[in-house]
């Protein structure tokens, strides 16, 4: 909660941002198994497959009247800072904060989860690849504040709980 702390905000900002996260995948439902689960590189073509599952997410989501504000948030988690990332290629402050803390999650699990194609980094090593990361595909201020609480044992792998 830190990163919330430090960006003011309001209860009902960050209960939106705890529904992004546990929804912002949700668009993966529609690529083909063969290409999530495949235990060798990706091809440019499975990539390309790969990067519409925000849209697609975004998509569902857009349904359920009461989800359209998370839509943002979710559509935007695979932005990156430097302007390299999907699905629209924008940058830094222009990609809402809610998806830079998202992407700061996202990419640390990632990082220490098992993969079909590699067995998961330790804590130590996804801080130290995050750290390489800060100002290319993360915003610097959000990653120092996370690994901060990684570091320092304050950061939960279980959730949200307080």
């Amino acid at each position: 909660f830190a990163v919330l702390l430090a960006y003011s905000f309001s209860m009902e900002k960050i209960e939106k941002l705890k529904t992004a996260c546990l929804l912002h995948d949700l668009g993966k439902l529609a690529v083909d198994d063969k290409i999530l689960f495949k235990k060798g590189k990706l091809t440019s073509k499975e990539y390309d497959e790969i990067k519409k599952h925000p849209g697609w997410g975004a998509d569902v989501v857009r349904l359920v009247y009461f989800l359209r504000e998370i839509i943002p948030i979710m559509a935007n988690h695979h932005e990156n800072f430097d302007g390299t990332g999907y699905p629209n290629g924008i940058d830094g402050k222009n990609i809402p904060v809610e998806s830079r803390i998202l992407s700061v999650a996202d990419i640390y699990e990632a990082l220490t989860a098992d993969r079909p194609y590699r067995k998961g980094y330790s804590a130590t090593e996804a801080v130290v690849i995050m750290k390489e990361e800060k100002g290319k595909k993360l915003d610097p201020e959000i990653t120092d504040i996370f690994l901060e609480m990684v570091e320092d044992g304050e950061f939960r792998e279980d959730g949200f709980d307080s």
